[in-house]
């Protein structure tokens, strides 16, 4: 505990120290999930070096310089990879200055919008969800007055400025009743949208200089359409908000009539179509804890969704709809844990909260297990981090050890004790 405890606290020092690598570090004697071939390892080690993990097995030795970490028997994971967010995109809701996930209605673009152009990389908000093991995240802009949203982006937890890892990584969208509520108010309106959009994204794929001299009759801007090209070529994934049984065998002829690659995102009546998701390759990005329906489209909302769509052979991530898809993405591995408490196997919660996510956006052989050559993404847990009592006690990324510290932790520090004479007047307490 006490080389965890000096390490974290020398993270705040080294953090922006430039672009060279931090010195080698074993993690020694830990149960670490691998999320890979290896499995779960008891005892094992894990070496960081480079900024990838270099090896990890039974009696790894280290190399000359290097910090060793005894971690007594504590849990090693991959860095937690939190599939959907807004995450430096809001800080507060009740200020529009801090909040750039959306856009007012009738703004003429939509699909072209780059949450690269305002992620905030020193939001408060990403120390505090890295704290608790979050490493890298999906960013994404959220639909205004139309269908699509615009580009998502891959980012890690560092706090750096280059903390993009994939830019335009995914495409937001939404259908169901939230896209009819912007096509007519039906969903047949927003299907047909939906499809005019890739019409006319593939003629303008075809030959851009051809379709901008033609007339049309549409109001997609060129930009739009620009930036739909790689979802109808098949080379960006389409997240798409959805939730009812009905809507999602809409989303899966989309999908088979146009071969694009579609991300269900909500998804709380997959269960009912796991068979067909699984055949057509469709993973889902879901909240575990979905059990009450709140809408006609979620009536068959079950806790049992995440076992049964696992079980079906559906890749599934975890996300939180209620004002955690920003600030408390820690809290994903209590959702994890709600599953596993309603039939989901233990090593396939843990896969939906690091491996699963990177493979779904393209990172599967970057990120997500711990593997050598892979990025040094890796949590020091004192227990099973699906219990709501677990803390990471160290946290990684490219190989670098982060701070814990964080605004919850510096307001603690500072008003833990009345009688310190350097705060505020009004805390010094009596005298």
């Amino acid at each position: 505990m006490t080389a965890l405890r000096t390490l974290c606290a020398a993270a705040a020092l080294t953090l922006f120290a430039g672009v060279a690598f931090a010195q080698p570090v074993l993690i020694r004697n830990a149960r670490v999930h691998t999320m890979g071939p290896a499995g779960v390892i008891e005892a094992g080690d894990v070496l960081l070096n480079d900024g990838v993990i270099q090896a990890v097995g039974v009696d790894v030795a280290a190399p000359a310089g290097a910090t060793v970490i005894e971690a007594d028997g504590k849990v090693v994971t991959p860095g937690l990879f939190a599939a959907y967010s807004n995450l430096g995109l809001g800080e507060w809701g009740l200020d529009a200055e801090a909040n750039d996930e959306t856009t007012r209605d009738n703004f003429p673009l939509s699909a072209a919008l780059d949450a690269t152009d305002a992620f905030n990389s020193t939001s408060s908000l990403i120390a505090i969800n890295r704290a608790g093991g979050v490493t890298r995240a999906l960013t994404a802009p959220e639909p205004g007055s139309k269908l699509f949203g615009g580009q998502a982006a891959v980012v890690d937890l560092s706090g750096r400025i280059a903390s993009v890892t994939k830019a335009r990584a995914a495409q937001n969208a939404v259908l169901g009743y939230a896209g009819a509520a912007r096509a007519g108010d039906s969903r047949l309106g927003a299907f047909a949208v939906m499809r005019g959009y890739l019409d006319e994204t593939k003629a303008y794929a075809a030959n851009p200089r051809d379709y901008k001299s033609r007339a049309r009759d549409n109001d997609m801007t060129f930009a739009d359409l620009a930036a739909l090209v790689p979802v109808v070529e098949g080379r960006q994934p389409m997240i798409v908000a959805v939730d009812s049984a009905v809507d999602i065998r809409g989303l899966i002829r989309l999908k088979t009539d146009y071969a694009v690659n579609v991300i269900v995102l909500g998804g709380t009546e997959a269960w009912r179509v796991a068979r067909e998701l699984a055949a057509t390759n469709i993973p889902v990005i879901l909240d575990p804890a979905a059990n009450l329906p709140g809408s006609y489209e979620d009536l068959g909302s079950t806790l049992a969704n995440a076992a049964r769509l696992q079980s079906a052979g559906v890749k599934i991530a975890f996300y939180n709809p209620d004002g955690g898809a920003t600030h408390n993405l820690r809290l994903l591995t209590q959702q994890a844990g709600n599953a596993v408490a309603h039939g989901l196997p233990y090593e396939a919660a843990l896969a939906a909260l690091t491996v699963n996510p990177a493979t779904m956006y393209g990172l599967g052989d970057r990120l997500g297990s711990i593997e050598p050559g892979k990025a040094g993404d890796v949590v020091v847990w004192d227990g099973d981090p699906l219990e709501v009592t677990t803390r990471a006690v160290a946290v990684f990324i490219d190989g670098r050890a982060m701070s814990m510290q964080n605004r919850q932790t510096r307001m603690r520090e500072r008003y833990k004790s009345l009688e310190r004479g350097d705060l505020p007047f009004a805390y010094r307490g009596q005298d």
